[in-house]
């Protein structure tokens, strides 16, 4: 580069040297502010000098890299822009890259609208300062089969966008990567910026990191990542021996693993990765896997709907912190031989196990780790079937957590319990125990409140060697000795159960239907995606209690109608009228009553003596003189269904209810199932009454279908809609109420 001189007057001199300078300091990392752009047609083996600003010629070009050394290459280099708008590049036979990069700095790559059928878009190795944005690098190599190998290194790369091995100081952003094996692959890679790219839809990763540290990832869509191969390791975003990263607000819905990091035999070396406010939900597997890991953060994210919530075998000295973790099939948050680990202010709903601590088999060369060490501080566990489950598990300290609710334990303890900790927690209303304790260590549960905390009940409550005195004492509850006229109106309390052991859940929904009803002011309607034995269980509101004398009754009625798109129709269908103590009678029923109800409102009479058509069984120790609570299971097997209760009762009388359905105030939309292969349903609420457009785009902004065209009521409001001939993929709908908008995203799987 030739430097002129400059002959200055003295009084502009500083000036004009000061931008000078400025000028001098931008050119290594904006060499296109400064350097002419040259306009070329692409072709192969085409190797690109030192600053040098280029501009693709546009058009649709095909090339073979079969020597995988590029079609353009730029090997020891510094200084270029190359500009492919309007450029389409095909390759052969998924075969080596459209652009390599090797040993080269402040590199720039954009605005290329495709490149497809290579191996990878492109290879950097060895390089720095570079920038790949607003790039379409989708429909590269990809296989749908066969496990993933998590520990290879970049030889045995699995083919996608973007490639890059010992690279540093990049940033990638505002990319589309899609369809293919990987979205972006680093290893040995340092203090590289990935954002807002769309790398959804691939099959092995959306972003994956071997050995790469100091990386800041954030606003990148990665979701539905997956293969038909199960299991198979692919994952949103893979971490493997990756270190001091920053991963926040992404969407990695829907994938093998939302992320999935292991450390293993380098578990010496501290990971401290922070995860935050990420989707991770709707993953087949694990929301958050971390094994072997140590020091990371993962706060504020959405963990919801997965087999596992976070699956974190074997690590330590992680904090866990203001995270949602509902509905997961298996356990929100599963430890095996994890210590020193924190749990803070973290919403854990509805999953079989809130917490599954526990000691499994021993992983060599980690033979000497063992359970220990837990803090769970200031958590909702509320609806779960167990809030806690702590097996082998050494100094648990479980205080100032709010317990609501809960199916069989509030907290089951077994086999080692040394030194346990319970103190400073609000234990409300489980069905069965507050504390189950089948250890032989004695657990400290000192100044804790027990809903409802009358002595003669707390013994019924606490199990094995818990000390639980003293206790904080609050008003005594209210007892209702009586089942109300109809269970299915306010202030009962309704929560949704599910079993183990069938594939992953969608989340249902489970509401007070002030709409469609038979008698009194509600129904109770339960949505559910998928139908595995999913279960409704009744309570008394207001944190009473219930303690009814059912001897001299003979009959629970209902009302119930369905709505199930199974070609089976139900499949199962029993009735279970328990007590505290884990009794229960259960009734099983014809699965005709059910399907017999399908969009029509049925009554039915079960005896509480059973007969042959509703045969009773008993499990444990039951007396109707001492009955606590009713449950409805209903099971389709694979497809979703709707259930309507209404006129739940075990006395004759005739229901009223109270209507004190919440004001709808706000303007809001939703769609369900999401997604759906072949009927969703879109809902809306209206604060007030609107001329009401509804319609469903594609992603090129064209109108596949109007659904409402009209003026409509205030309200809540809900519109079936049928994929019809519309391919798989991701569509959006838009909402138009007055003056006010919204858009949602469909997403359309393959039948």
């Amino acid at each position: 580069m030739k430097f002129l001189r400059f002959h200055l007057r003295p009084s502009l001199a500083p000036r004009a040297l000061s931008l000078f300078t400025f000028l001098f300091a931008l050119l290594p990392f904006c060499p296109s502010a400064l350097l002419s752009q040259s306009v070329v047609s692409l072709t192969d083996n085409m190797d690109i000098a030192s600053n040098s600003n280029i501009r693709i010629k546009s058009g649709t070009y095909s090339f073979a890299d079969m020597a995988k050394d590029g079609v353009i290459r730029i090997v020891d280099k510094e200084n270029i822009t190359i500009d492919g708008d309007s450029v389409n590049v095909t390759g052969t036979g998924f075969e080596g890259y459209l652009i390599y990069i090797q040993n080269s700095r402040n590199i720039t790559i954009k605005n290329f609208s495709s490149v497809k059928n290579f191996y990878y878009a492109v290879t950097a190795r060895q390089s720095s300062n570079l920038v790949i944005n607003d790039n379409n690098f989708s429909y590269n190599k990809k296989d749908t089969l066969g496990w993933i190998s998590i520990w290879t290194d970049y030889t045995a790369a699995l083919g996608g966008g973007v490639l890059m091995q010992r690279c540093a100081g990049s940033e990638l952003f505002g990319n589309q990567m899609v369809q293919q094996n990987d979205g972006i692959a680093m290893y040995e890679c340092d203090s590289m910026t990935i954002h807002d790219n769309l790398l959804n839809w691939n099959c092995g990763f959306g972003i994956r990191m071997n050995f790469t540290n100091n990386c800041t990832i954030t606003h990148n869509n990665c979701s539905h990542v997956n293969r038909k191969t199960d299991p198979s390791d692919c994952a949103a975003i893979l971490l493997i021996v990756s270190n001091d990263n920053v991963v926040t607000n992404n969407d990695l819905t829907y994938s093998g693993d939302g992320v999935f990091l292991g450390q293993y035999e380098y578990s010496g070396t501290p990971n401290h990765n922070y995860f935050g406010y990420n989707d991770c939900s709707y993953s087949p597997h694990n929301a958050i896997e971390a094994t072997f890991a140590d020091g990371n953060v993962y706060r504020g994210n959405r963990c919801n709907y997965s087999d596992y919530g976070f699956w974190l075998g074997y690590s330590f000295n992680s904090l866990v912190a203001d995270n949602q973790i509902i509905g997961n099939f298996k356990s929100g948050i599963a430890v095996d031989r994890g210590y020193n680990n924190k749990f803070v202010s973290n919403s854990i709903k509805s999953n079989p196990l809130g917490f599954e601590l526990w000691e499994g088999g021993v992983i060599e060369p980690y033979g000497q780790q063992f359970s220990h060490d837990y803090n769970i501080t200031g958590n909702v566990l509320e609806g779960n079937e167990k809030a806690i489950s702590a097996i082998n598990t050494e100094h648990l300290v479980v205080k100032e957590n709010q317990f609501n609710y809960n199916q069989y334990n509030d907290i089951y303890l077994e086999g080692q319990s040394f030194n346990d900790t319970l103190t400073g927690n609000t234990f409300k209303s489980p069905t069965f125990w507050f504390i189950q304790n089948t250890s032989t260590d004695p657990v400290n549960a000192i100044n804790n409140t027990f809903i409802p905390n009358v002595d003669s009940l707390i013994h019924n409550k606490i199990a094995g060697n818990v000390n639980y005195q003293p206790y904080v004492r609050g008003s005594e509850p209210a007892v209702s000795y009586d089942p109300p006229c109809d269970m299915a109106e306010r202030p009962s309390v309704w929560t949704v159960y599910r079993d183990q052991g069938y594939g992953l859940f969608l989340p249902e929904v489970l509401e007070f239907d002030y709409t469609d009803k038979k008698v009194g002011a509600s129904s109770v309607k339960l949505y559910t995606p998928l139908g595995f034995d999913i279960a409704m269980n009744y309570r008394p509101g207001e944190d009473s209690l219930a303690i009814w004398n059912l001897s001299a009754s003979d009959t629970l009625t209902f009302w119930v109608k369905t709505v199930n798109k199974s070609a089976y129709g139900f499949q199962n269908f029993t009735i279970r009228v328990g007590n505290f103590t884990g009794g229960y009678y259960k009734y099983t029923a014809s699965t005709s009553l059910l399907n017999n109800a399908k969009n029509s409102w049925k009554k039915y009479r079960i005896p509480l003596k059973g007969n042959t058509s509703y045969v009773r069984s008993t499990v444990g120790n039951m007396d109707l003189a001492q009955t606590n609570y009713v449950e409805f299971h209903a099971d389709t097997w694979d497809s979703g269904f709707t259930i309507w209760l209404d006129g739940v009762q075990f006395r004759t009388c005739n229901p009223t209810g109270i209507d004190d359905s919440p004001a709808i105030n706000a303007f809001d939309s939703g769609c369900y199932p999401n997604p759906f292969t072949t009927d969703a349903t879109i809902w809306f609420d209206l604060p007030s009454s609107s001329n009401v457009n509804l319609s469903v785009y594609d992603l090129n902004g064209r109108c596949q279908a109007t659904l409402i065209k009209e003026e409509m009521t205030l309200g809540h409001h809900e519109i079936e809609f049928s994929r019809g001939n519309l391919t798989p993929g991701i569509y959006f709908y838009r909402l138009v109420a007055g003056n006010k908008s919204v858009t949602g995203k469909l997403m359309i799987g393959s039948l």
